[in-house]
C-alpha cells in the first residue's frame, strides 16, 4: 500500500473488505470457507451491510478518497446482491404454492382406495 495511507487507513481497508467477503458468503454469493456450502442467510448479511453503511457514514472526514470510495463500493454491491438474492428467494417461495397446487391437481386421490385403470390388468 501508499504511504499515504496510515496503518488505520490500512486497517479499515481491510475490515472492509473482510465484511464484504463475510456478506457475500451471508448472501450465498461464494461458498463458506468453513463448510465449502453455499448458504444463504439474508438476516445476517443485512447485518453485516448495515456495519458497512455504519462505517461509511462515520468515516467521511478526515478519510482518504480512496478508503470512502471502497466503502461505498463495498456497500453498493452488497446491496445490489442483497436485493437480488430477495427477489430469488421471494420468486422460490411464490413458485413452490404454484407447483405443489398443480402437482396435487395431476396425482390421483390415494384415499378413495381404487388403483388407476392401467393399473388394473385385463377385464374379462
Amino acid at each position: 500500500m501508499s504511504d499515504d495511507y496510515t496503518k488505520h487507513d490500512q486497517i479499515l481497508m481491510s475490515l472492509a473488505l473482510n465484511l464484504q467477503s463475510i456478506a457475500m458468503v451471508q448472501l450465498g454469493k461464494l461458498a463458506n470457507p468453513a463448510t465449502g456450502e453455499v448458504e444463504c442467510d439474508l438476516e445476517a448479511a443485512r447485518g453485516t451491510i448495515d456495519i458497512l453503511e455504519m462505517l461509511k457514514v462515520k468515516c467521511r472526514t478526515g478519510t482518504p478518497d480512496m478508503v470512502v470510495k471502497l466503502l461505498d463500493q463495498a456497500v453498493m454491491d452488497l446491496q445490489l446482491n442483497y436485493l437480488d438474492e430477495r427477489k430469488r428467494v421471494q420468486r422460490e417461495a411464490q413458485a413452490k404454492p404454484a407447483a405443489a397446487a398443480a402437482d396435487g391437481d395431476s396425482q390421483p386421490a390415494a384415499s378413495d382406495g381404487a388403483e388407476p385403470a392401467a393399473d388394473q390388468g385385463p377385464q374379462a
